[in-house]
């Protein structure tokens, strides 16, 4: 039986598989190598930048190499030649002598040809094709020279991946801070969105609150460094403080409670005294206005008494807010006269007051809820990325250990709870090392008169010797009269009074806090040692 055409197709189809077999063994390994090249240009980089940790590293290079091997695998079975592409490689392959691809094109009717020859054609090319040993003419061999320098790219790859990479405590501290930064945005947008959804609260004071939320958010999104973030959320930390404490001075508690002494020796100021006593002003704000109310139904000997309480309260209030003190004299002037319409007007007005007080005192508690949390946050960013202790109670590097006190008058400064004398501070830190045990010296419990009991945290340490000072040269007139240069120059020797070396740690923390924020603002502090300032005080919230 004369052979078809059909036989003519699988033999040739049978040829290019083995074709494609051989050519797989070649562009196999060199797809898998140019893999591995790639994963080693990535270790490389990634011991010259914080980018990729090894177990990390080891996954990216399984990864190219198998991305590699498939493309190489890919690129030799994908395409799919005709079949007369087919037959001319046949016939180059395996030196047919181009019967394979004459039989191909008489078949097409390509060339034109009687019958009996495309026949006789087809026959002497299926012939030659079914004679033809495939594993002796297209053996599957492996090129031993690309096999050496894949095995030799695996093996430093391999090295790459095992020795210690010294970016790994930088990378993995970058990540901590994006994963903290990311975290405590999320608290402080749940924050700014209670804010929104307290109807206790006007639109006005709803913005005054998130105005430095979100000035902290924006900042949050932009920051390219943990210092700018901690900055960040410093600053929208001081300026709730400020806020808080314009709204409701932190006296004022003392003197409402001074005031409630006073004011409950009377019988009928009573709920007035226990709601001030209480700092209950909205509940204060109502009691006022049932004395307005019950005002007539007082005889002289109880108005007289009030008024004489009120002037005591008023006298009482004078320093800490000037506003109620002058409505709460208005009121006891007011009931010291005989005109009861006028003494009911100026209990209202009292009443008024302590209610817009009692308001203000509400957003000033928010504002400092608002920003102990951004304290917290401003914390956790700031100490993000530090080593945790190791087992056997060693000490991370940028943690301080915990210290019991001191004792008094050590110089241990604000971390002590305590200010001792200028002298014993020691001098300037002449090395880093010296001023990382400078900064952590005050941790432990505070002293008498005291209240920070938490551990002081240490910043790890940062080499600074490469990094230039700033000379700042003096005007020759300066040294005649240094008034003209400023307060520096111009300052006195400080006078001492009554003080004692004793000082309350809340009662200065702020003004010391105040005073390091408005250093950082400065270009002359050197960028190294803004963060040790910043965390230093971080540390020492109250």
């Amino acid at each position: 039986m004369p052979p078809t055409f059909s036989t003519l197709t699988h033999l040739l189809r049978r040829t290019n598989g083995r074709f494609r077999q051989q050519q797989s063994l070649d562009w196999g390994p060199r797809g898998l190598l140019a893999g591995l090249l790639l994963a080693a240009v990535v270790a490389t980089a990634a011991r010259f930048w914080p980018l990729l940790t090894n177990g990390e590293l080891a996954w990216v290079a399984l990864g190219l190499a198998g991305l590699g091997l498939l493309v190489g695998l890919l690129a030799v079975w994908l395409p799919r030649p005709s079949l007369l592409v087919q037959a001319r490689r046949a016939d180059q392959l395996l030196q047919l002598q181009e019967r394979a691809q004459t039989a191909v094109e008489l078949h097409h009717h390509t060339i034109t040809a009687p019958d009996w020859l495309i026949a006789q054609q087809l026959a002497d090319a299926v012939a030659a094709l079914q004679t033809i040993d495939l594993s002796a003419m297209l053996p599957l061999t492996l090129r031993r020279r690309d096999w050496l320098v894949l095995l030799l790219t695996a093996g430093l790859l391999l090295t790459a991946v095992l020795l210690p990479n010294p970016q790994t405590t930088a990378l993995l501290r970058q990540r901590a801070i994006a994963q903290t930064i990311a975290e405590e945005t999320a608290v402080l947008e749940e924050v700014a969105e209670e804010i929104r959804q307290d109807d206790t609260l006007t639109a006005e004071q709803q913005e005054q609150l998130l105005q430095p939320v979100q000035t902290a958010l924006d900042a949050l999104a932009s920051s390219g460094s943990q210092e700018e973030a901690v900055a960040a959320l410093s600053q929208a930390e001081t300026e709730l403080r400020e806020l808080s404490s314009e709204l409701a001075p932190p006296n004022l508690q003392p003197a409402l409670e001074a005031a409630s002494e006073t004011l409950s020796n009377n019988p009928a100021a009573e709920p007035l005294a226990e709601a001030l006593q209480n700092g209950n002003l909205n509940q204060a704000s109502a009691a006022t206005s049932q004395l307005a109310a019950d005002l007539p139904t007082f005889n002289e000997e109880t108005v007289a008494q009030l008024a004489e309480a009120l002037a005591e309260t008023a006298q009482s209030l004078q320093t800490s807010d000037q506003q109620l003190a002058d409505a709460a004299q208005e009121a006891a002037n007011a009931l010291s006269g005989e005109d009861l319409a006028a003494a009911q007007e100026a209990l209202q007005n009292l009443a008024q007051q302590l209610q817009e007080r009692g308001a203000q005192t509400a957003v000033s508690q928010q504002a400092a809820a608002t920003a102990n949390q951004l304290g917290e946050s401003r914390q956790a960013v700031a100490q993000a990325g530090q080593k945790q202790p190791e087992e056997g109670g060693e000490t991370a590097v940028g943690e301080a250990p915990n210290q019991q006190n001191q004792g008094e008058g050590t110089g241990a400064g604000l971390g002590g709870g305590q200010s001792g004398s200028a002298g014993q501070s020691g001098g300037e830190a002449g090395s880093t090392a010296e001023l990382s045990e400078n900064l952590g010296s005050g941790g432990g419990s505070p002293g008498p008169g005291g209240s920070h009991a938490a551990t002081v945290y240490v910043p790890p340490p940062v080499d600074l010797s490469n990094i230039d000072g700033q000379n700042v040269e003096l005007p020759a007139e300066c040294l005649a009269n240094p008034a003209d240069c400023g307060g520096l120059l111009n300052e006195t020797p400080t006078e001492f009074g009554s003080e004692t070396s004793l000082v309350p740690y809340t009662d200065v923390f702020g003004d010391y806090r105040n005073a390091a924020n408005e250093a950082l603002q400065d270009d002359y502090i050197p960028l190294g040692l803004k963060a040790y300032v910043r965390d230093y005080f971080s540390s020492l919230e109250p």
